[in-house]
C-alpha cells in the first residue's frame, strides 16, 4: 500500500478522534453551561424569596411598632382619663373620654355609643361617627347587633350574631354597618353598648381590650347616674315631682347672668290654689296631696319645654318663662287658670266657688326689677291682688 494511503488513513483517524473529543467537549461544556444557569435561577429565585420575607417581616414589624406605639399611647393615657372621668360627673364629658379611649386603642372609622333607659327599655344613641345619616336613634333589647349585645351582655361580631338569628340576618344586618359591639355592664346593671365599626389591621385580642375601656366606662357612667339621681333629689319636690325652689334660685341666677349679655326678659308667674285650706280640712289631706299632684301635671304639660316649673312652697307654685314678655306671660297664665277651673279634680264641687280655682300674679325680669327677689315680689303683690278682687283670676304686676 502506498504510503500516501497510510498518510491520508492516519489523519482521517486523527480527524475523527478529534471531532469526537470536541464534541464530546462541547457537550460536556453545554451542560456544566445548563447546570450553571439553573444553579444561577435558583440562586435568583432564592434571593427573590428572602426579598419577599425581609418584606413581610418589614411589614409585620412596622405594624408590631405601630401597635405597640398605639398601646403604648393608651397605656400613657389611661391614668390621664381615668383622672378626668373621677373628676367629672359631665355625661358629655364621659362620652367623650369613651371615643378617646376606643379611638387610641383601634382603628376604624365608625364608633356608636348608646346609653339604656330602663323606663323605655331601649338603648338610645348619645355618639355617633362615620355612619350614615339614616341610622337609626335606638334600639329595642334584642334589636339588631346593638340590642343583641345589650340582652345576652357579652361581646358580639357581626357574624355571631348572624349565627345566633339566621332568621333575621338579612333585614338585621341592613341596618347596621357595626362589625362588634361591647355591653358597658356595671355590678350587673346594663348602662349601654359601644358599637365599633370595621377595624383595620386586627390582631385578635381587640374583645380584650374594649372589654377593659367598656369596664372602666361602666364604672364612669355609673357614678353619673348615682350623681344625677342624688342631684334629682335635692332639686326635686317629693310629692309634686316638680323642682324646688332650690332648683328655681339656681336657674333664676343663670337666666340672670344670660340677660346680661343678651337682654332677654324673663317672666314670673307666681300661683296658688284658691282655697286649698278649705279643700284640705273638708276632704283630707290624702285629697290635699292628690290635688297638689294633679295641678302639678297641669302645670308641667301646659308650659314650655324650657320653663322652670317650680313648687314654692305649700300650695304656691313658680313658673321662669326665659324669653318671654309680660303680656304673653300673661296670656299663658290666664289660659293655665282656665283650664285648671274647668278641669274635673275629686270633690271640686265642695269648694266655695263651685270649682278648683288658682289665682296669680305675672312680673317681668327687668322691667319690674333689678334681682329675681324683687321680681318675685312684684309678682306677689300681683297675687295679691287678684286674691283681693275674688281670686280665679290672673294680674299683671303694674308699678304704682
Amino acid at each position: 500500500m502506498p504510503i500516501s494511503y497510510l498518510i491520508i488513513g492516519l489523519i482521517i483517524v486523527i480527524i475523527s478522534i478529534s471531532i469526537y473529543f470536541l464534541r464530546r467537549s462541547l457537550h460536556v461544556n453545554g451542560k456544566q453551561e445548563k447546570n450553571m444557569k439553573n444553579q444561577d435561577n435558583s440562586y435568583m429565585r432564592e434571593i427573590i424569596d428572602r426579598d419577599r420575607q425581609i418584606i413581610n417581616l418589614n411589614l409585620k414589624i412596622n405594624k408590631l411598632v405601630e401597635l405597640n406605639s398605639r398601646y403604648l399611647s393608651f397605656m400613657f393615657k389611661i391614668p390621664y382619663i381615668i383622672q378626668r372621668l373621677n373628676t367629672t360627673l359631665i355625661l358629655q364629658e364621659i362620652i367623650v373620654s369613651i371615643i378617646e379611649m376606643v379611638k387610641n386603642i383601634v382603628l376604624t372609622d365608625k364608633i356608636g355609643v348608646y346609653l339604656f333607659d330602663a323606663l323605655s327599655n331601649k338603648l338610645n344613641r348619645v355618639y355617633m361617627n362615620g355612619m350614615p345619616q339614616q341610622e337609626i336613634d335606638s334600639y329595642a333589647l334584642g334589636e339588631d347587633l346593638i340590642g343583641a349585645v345589650a340582652k345576652h351582655r357579652f361581646i358580639m361580631m357581626r357574624e355571631d350574631f348572624s349565627r345566633m338569628y339566621p332568621q333575621k340576618q338579612s333585614d338585621r344586618n341592613a341596618k347596621t354597618q357595626f362589625w362588634m359591639a361591647v355591653p358597658i355592664i356595671f355590678k350587673d346593671r346594663l348602662l349601654g353598648v359601644i358599637g365599633i365599626g370595621e377595624i383595620e389591621n386586627p390582631i385578635g385580642n381587640e374583645s380584650e381590650l374594649l372589654k377593659m375601656i367598656a369596664d372602666i366606662s361602666g364604672v364612669a357612667l355609673f357614678n353619673q347616674i348615682l350623681l344625677n339621681d342624688a342631684q334629682h333629689k335635692a332639686n326635686t319636690d317629693p310629692l309634686t315631682g316638680l323642682n324646688n325652689r332650690n332648683y328655681f334660685f339656681q336657674m333664676a341666677q343663670h337666666y340672670v347672668e344670660k340677660s346680661s349679655h343678651d337682654g332677654t326678659v324673663i317672666s314670673l308667674f307666681l300661683l296658688d290654689i284658691d282655697n286649698f285650706k278649705h279643700y284640705n280640712d273638708t276632704n283630707g289631706h290624702d285629697a290635699g296631696d292628690k290635688l297638689l299632684i294633679e295641678i302639678s301635671k297641669l302645670i308641667r304639660s301646659s308650659s314650655r319645654k324650657n320653663s322652670i316649673v317650680a313648687r314654692y312652697g305649700g300650695e304656691e307654685f313658680i313658673v321662669m318663662l326665659p324669653g318671654i314678655a309680660k303680656e304673653d306671660a300673661y296670656i299663658y297664665a290666664d289660659r293655665l287658670r282656665e283650664q285648671i277651673s274647668h278641669y274635673t279634680f275629686n270633690y271640686f264641687e265642695k269648694q266655695p266657688l263651685g270649682f278648683v280655682s288658682i289665682s296669680g300674679g305675672v312680673a317681668t325680669f327687668p322691667e319690674d326689677g333689678d334681682t329675681i327677689n324683687k321680681v318675685i315680689n312684684c309678682a306677689d303683690l300681683a297675687l295679691y291682688e287678684a286674691k283681693s278682687k275674688g281670686k280665679n283670676r290672673v294680674m299683671v304686676y303694674k308699678a304704682p
